[in-house]
């Protein structure tokens, strides 16, 4: 199998979006022509017969606008403003900038650099249509590069500079002549390229920047020897990685975003530890466990899917870099506030925070018992951001970082699904959803002789689970779960079971855990004896524990309940978390500290692990257990790379 085409094209309305948004032309035919000539010489005229503006106009008739960062047109600025298309042009007097400088990229830079002096000096002091300075109050403009400017009508000034008509009317628009050029402000994308420090984030960006020919929007030409040529040929730039993957258009001048950016030192730092978690092996091979035509059980030989080493190197290397860059950026749309993400203060007074490729933040201890909507938990949200205020830029703010201080699990997610694969003989299983209402539940007492504990709720609870359903009446049912991305990292595994409210009673269950190493695949059975995990009946009675022949639970030397049977997990009944809310559901851990040898990042559809869960009990304890298991999610949390074996242990959430 080859690898998936991992710059993926924008399609469909995502395409259409991001023409209206980037398409740049400059043909004639594609804008309006100024309908209030009061002049007899055009802007170019005008600049050429001002001996101040002498050094501006030899920049202007030098240059080729472009079309695209990579294609110019046939015309130079001055012969735009010669034209009969609109604009207002603010000139910068001689002296005012660095015109040596110009001059010397003009006749020894690069492509790249033109087009930088194009884009950052020459349509910075333009804009389309006619823009007076007469009035009162203030205006937001959209200059040639798209950069928004403010125009002050009781100063005569734009972004802070102050304007001076030009003496001579034009034909073509207005002409103001500035003392100072309008400072130019770059955007988040092109503020991350202007740092040599943030080096290796803008490399990684740039990877994927694409320019495409828009058909539907060109002029077509004649037809030459069978070959249609173009007489007007649209391009547009889109960067597949930013808008795709981050989905954040950090070069868009109509958004507010903040983004952390983290320096070269940080983020080889981060790629050292990353890298770990996608190491993919060279043959994957997804056996499928069913059922042959008389019932028996059996397995499906699957499908084989193989990496050569460039394209496991190029799986390693993207989703490495993807891990560290794809939750950097958010949207002040996004936030709860839809305020902008300014300043340190703000970001510590918000409730949560979003990043644009849709993680949440919250903060520590407001989680419910499951997670499937990827959200992490955080002490101070400022930390994330470097605890320092940011640098403007034209489309938000920009939080460049030497020491990030993230969550690990911004880089491994918890994983918290429920997939079936298949079931085994004994199951038939089916999706269902239990609304659950007790405006009053009774919780009974703890010990005899106490009194049971009254609770009342307002609210409905509602869940989504799969039963796994006998076969027949004396059928231990199981089931087997697909776990999707899981990366080669170390996770506690959690089962999530919803207690049974048709009959009332817990499951007794064992799980199986089917896996790859490097050279094949393998199972195992996980073993788990916590007493605290093991259910009690309304009556305060502990299921699977020894007992003598009065009854009294038999205690092992550190006086803890003994199990009779340690390779079975029992789901409590219905019972109040630490927090003292109802609970339906019990999180037992099943595994712990379980290191997975490879990844399966990104290839889920043809390679994963499978959890398996089956019913098991004795006969003689049919009266306390329930064949029927109820199973709400799988939990996957992994454990920080940075913690000691003392700080990574993690007991069971609830």
């Amino acid at each position: 199998m080859k690898i998936n085409n991992i710059s993926k094209w924008l399609t469909g309305s995502l395409m259409t979006a991001a023409l209206a948004a980037g398409i740049s032309a400059c043909s004639d035919d594609h804008f309006d022509i100024s309908s209030a000539a009061s002049g007899k010489h055009t802007i170019w005229e005008n600049i050429q017969n001002n001996s101040q503006l002498s050094e501006y106009a030899d920049i202007l008739q030098r240059v080729y606008y472009s079309e695209t960062e990579k294609k110019t047109s046939t015309k130079t600025y001055a012969d735009l403003l010669n034209g009969e298309q609109t604009f207002t042009v603010w000139a910068p007097q001689n002296g005012t900038f660095d015109y040596n400088s110009f001059d010397n990229i003009l006749k020894n830079g690069t492509r790249e650099d033109i087009y930088q002096l194009e884009k950052e000096f020459i349509r910075n002091t333009m804009a389309r249509y006619n823009y007076t300075m007469n009035g009162t109050g203030e205006k937001q403009i959209e200059l040639f590069n798209s950069k928004s400017a403010t125009i002050d009508l009781d100063n005569h000034t734009i972004g802070g500079v102050q304007a001076t008509p030009s003496s001579e009317p034009t034909s073509n628009g207005l002409l103001y002549v500035m003392r100072d050029p309008l400072s130019y402000q770059p955007n988040l994308y092109e503020y991350i390229a202007s740092r040599e420090d943030l080096s290796m984030l803008k490399d990684f960006l740039k990877s994927f920047e694409k320019t495409e020919f828009y058909e539907s929007a060109s002029t077509e030409g004649p037809t030459i020897d069978g070959v249609k040529t173009w007489v007007d040929s649209v391009t547009y730039s889109l960067n597949t990685y930013t808008d795709y993957y981050m989905n954040a258009y950090l070069d868009s001048e109509d958004s507010c975003y903040a983004m952390i950016m983290p320096t070269n030192t940080v983020w080889t730092a981060l790629l050292e530890n990353t890298k770990k978690y996608y190491h993919f092996k060279s043959m994957y091979k997804q056996d499928v466990n069913t059922q042959t035509e008389a019932g028996a059980d059996t397995t499906i030989e699957g499908k084989i899917t193989s990496f050569t080493e460039e394209e496991l190197d190029s799986l390693t290397n993207f989703y490495a870099n993807n891990a560290i860059c794809q939750n950097l950026a958010f949207n002040a749309n996004w936030q709860f506030n839809k305020k902008p993400i300014s300043t340190i203060e703000e970001i510590n007074a918000a409730d949560s925070l979003r990043t644009t490729a849709g993680t949440k933040f919250k903060k520590t201890g407001t989680l419910n018992q499951t997670n499937r909507y990827n959200v992490i938990e955080a002490d101070n949200y400022g930390d994330l951001f470097g605890g320092e205020d940011p640098v403007k830029v034209s489309n938000g703010y920009a939080y460049v970082q030497n020491n990030i201080n993230w969550p690990y699990q911004i880089y491994a997610p918890t994983i918290d699904e429920l997939y079936p694969e298949s079931k085994d003989n004994q199951a038939v299983v089916s999706r269902a959803r239990m609304t659950y209402d007790h405006p009053v539940f009774v919780y009974p007492a703890e010990n005899e002789g106490e009194e049971d504990i009254r609770v009342t709720y307002d609210s409905t609870f509602v869940y989504d689970f799969y039963k796994v359903m006998p076969f027949k009446t004396t059928s231990q049912p199981g089931a087997y779960f697909k776990l999707t991305d899981v990366l080669s990292c170390k996770y506690d595994i959690y089962v999530v079971i919803n207690y049974n409210t048709d009959v009332y009673l817990p499951n007794s269950f064992y799980v199986q855990l089917y896996y790859d190493l490097e050279d094949k695949r393998v199972s195992s059975p996980y073993q788990f004896s916590n007493p605290d995990l093991y259910a009690k009946d309304g009556k305060g009675k502990y299921f699977n524990q020894q007992t003598d022949k009065e009854g009294n639970v038999i205690l092992d030397e550190s006086g803890n309940p003994i199990i009779k049977n340690d390779k079975h997990f029992i789901n409590k009944g219905i019972h109040l978390n630490e927090q003292g809310q109802l609970c339906y559901t019990d999180t037992i851990l099943v595994a712990k500290d379980f290191e997975f040898p490879v990844s399966y990042y990104g290839i889920s559809n043809d390679a994963y692990p499978v959890v398996y869960i089956k019913s098991n009990f004795s006969n003689q304890d049919r009266a306390y257990y329930s064949r029927e298991i109820w199973v709400n999610s799988i939990i996957l949390k992994p454990k920080d790379w940075a913690l000691d074996s003392a700080n990574a242990d993690d007991d069971t959430e609830e």
